[in-house]
C-alpha cells in the first residue's frame, strides 16, 4: 500500500531529479553532520568503556535529566526564533539581544531553584552539591544559548556551523578522556561544552551578519508560535525519552545502561532526517519546496536507513560487545526490537518540519499525543514483565503510531495554504 501511494506521487529515486541547490545544501550539511555524529559516537564509546554499563547508565541518565531541564527552560522559543528569523533576517540583532537576556534570567531562576532544592535535601546528588550545581547551570544554560544561536544560524542558511562547533568539542572531550583526567575535570569540560559551542556560533554570526539596530520583536506572535511548539516538543520528548524513567524504575543499573546504549544507537539514525529537515524548513517557509520534494526526501531516508540497519545487523551482538565492552550484551537484542521504530523516525522528522514550516504545529502536537499514549500504556504493561525488551517493542510501536498520524494528516491536507512568515511578521516599527 505504501508503495502504491508513493507511486501516486511518481517519485523517482534518482538524485539528479532533485534541485541542484537543495541537493548540494543537503549533501554539505550531511557530511558535516556525519562528522558530528561520528564524534558523538566515539565519545559515547569512550564513556561506555571508562564508566562501564552501570556507571555510564547513571551518567547518561543524569545528562538526560539536564537535557529535560534545558528543554523546559527553553519553552521552545527556538522554534519561534527560527520561524520568524527565516522570514526576516533583519531580526538577527533583536533576537541575539533577547537570547542573552533570556539566558541570564533562566540562569538566575535555575540557581534559585537549585539552592532551594539542595538546601532542603529534596535532591541528594551522588557528587558534591556545589559541583552538581555548577554542572547543572553550565550545561542547561549553555544548551539554551547553543540551541537559540544555532537556529539563528539556520535562518541565514549557515547549517554547517553548529555541527562543526559541536564536532570540535566532542573530539576535544575524547582526547581529554584518553588522557585519564580526574572526574571533576572531565565533568566540568563535558557540562560546559554547550556553552562554548553557543558562544562560537554567536561570534561567527556577529562577524558575518552585522546586526540591524532598532528592530523589535513582536512577542505575542513569538509566544503563540513557541507555546504551541513547546507543547508539541514536550510530547515528543516524552515519546522519545520517557521510557528511560520507566526502565530506571523497573530495571537494574546494568539493564538501564544497556537500554540507553541501544536507544542511543537507534537515535543515531535520526540525525540524517534532522539534517534534511533543517534544510527543508526554510525552503517550505519561503515556498521553495513542494509536497513532492518532501515525499521524495522521505523515500531517500527510508532507503538509507535500510543500508544503516543492515550494517549494524552485520556487526551483530559480538560486534557491539567488542565495541562497547563485555557488560553490554543486551544492547543488540534490544536494538533489534527498536528497528521498526527506526524506520518510522526518518519520515517523522521530515513531516514534523514540514508542518512546523507551514505554521501547523498542532498536527505535530496531536500526533505526539497519540505516540505518547501508546508509550505510557505499553511501558506500564510490558516493562515489569519483559524489562528492556518490552520497552524496546513499545518504543517502536509508539514511533510507528506517531508517524502514521502525521502521514494521514499530510495526505489529507493537500489544499492547506502554505504558511507565510511575513504574514505573521514579528517586527514592530
Amino acid at each position: 500500500m505504501c508503495f502504491m501511494r508513493l507511486q501516486k506521487y511518481r517519485i523517482s529515486l534518482t538524485f539528479p531529479r532533485m534541485t541542484t541547490q537543495l541537493w548540494r545544501t543537503i549533501t554539505a550539511n550531511a557530511l558535516w553532520k556525519a562528522l558530528q555524529l561520528g564524534s558523538l559516537f566515539l565519545l559515547n564509546i569512550a564513556i561506555a568503556r571508562v564508566f562501564r554499563a552501570a556507571g555510564s547508565g547513571d551518567f547518561l541518565f543524569l545528562v538526560a535529566n539536564f537535557q529535560l531541564a534545558a528543554f523546559v527552560a527553553s519553552l521552545s522559543l527556538e522554534s519561534g526564533i527560527q520561524y520568524f528569523g527565516t522570514g526576516d533576517n533583519g531580526l538577527l540583532g533583536a533576537f541575539s539581544r533577547f537570547i542573552f537576556r533570556y539566558a541570564a534570567a533562566a540562569t538566575l531562576v535555575l540557581i534559585a531553584l537549585l539552592v532551594a532544592v539542595l538546601s532542603t535535601h529534596v535532591l541528594r546528588p551522588a557528587i558534591d552539591p556545589l559541583l552538581f550545581g555548577i554542572y547543572a547551570v553550565g550545561f542547561i544554560c549553555g544548551t539554551l544559548l547553543f540551541r537559540f544561536f544555532s537556529v539563528l544560524a539556520y535562518a541565514v542558511r549557515a547549517f554547517v556551523l553548529p555541527a562543526a562547533a559541536e564536532t570540535a568539542c566532542n573530539l576535544l572531550l575524547i582526547i581529554l578522556l584518553a588522557l585519564h583526567p580526574s572526574l571533576p575535570v572531565f565533568f566540568a569540560c563535558f557540562y560546559l561544552a554547550p556553552l562554548v559551542c553557543g558562544l562560537i556560533v554567536y561570534t561567527w554570526l556577529r562577524r558575518r551578519h552585522p546586526f540591524v539596530p532598532g528592530r523589535g520583536i513582536d512577542f505575542p506572535a513569538l509566544v503563540r508560535y513557541a507555546g504551541l511548539s513547546f507543547l508539541a516538543n514536550l510530547v515528543f520528548f516524552g515519546v522519545y525519552r520517557v521510557d528511560y524513567w520507566f526502565v530506571a524504575a523497573g530495571c537494574n543499573a546494568t539493564e538501564l545502561g544497556n537500554y540507553i546504549q541501544a536507544s542511543k544507537l537507534a537515535q543515531l539514525f535520526i540525525y540524517l532526517p534532522q539534517v534534511i529537515a533543517m534544510v527543508v524548513f526554510p525552503d517550505v517557509v519561503q515556498g521553495m519546496a513542494d509536497r513532492k520534494t518532501v515525499v521524495k526526501l522521505m523515500a531517500y531516508t527510508v532507503g538509507l536507513f535500510a543500508l544503516g540497519v543492515g550494517i549494524v545487523a552485520l556487526a551483530g551482538n559480538r560486534g557491539l560487545v567488542w565495541l562497547l565492552g563485555s557488560t553490554y550484551d543486551l544492547v543488540y537484542p534490544a536494538w533489534l526490537r527498536l528497528v521498526p521504530g527506526i524506520f518510522a523516525l526518518g519520515p517523522l522528522a521530515i513531516l514534523a518540519a514540514y508542518f512546523a514550516a507551514r505554521n501547523r504545529v498542532s498536527v505535530n502536537l496531536y500526533g505526539g499525543l497519540v505516540g505518547l499514549a501508546v508509550m505510557l500504556a505499553g511501558d506500564i504493561l510490558f516493562i515489569p514483565r519483559y524489562h528492556i525488551m518490552g520497552a524496546a517493542w513499545v518504543s517502536s510501536a509508539s514511533y510507528a503510531a506517531y508517524v502514521l498520524y502525521e502521514w494521514v494528516a499530510f495526505r489529507t491536507s493537500r489544499t492547506a495554504p502554505i504558511a507565510n512568515a511575513s504574514s505573521a511578521s514579528p517586527t514592530r516599527s
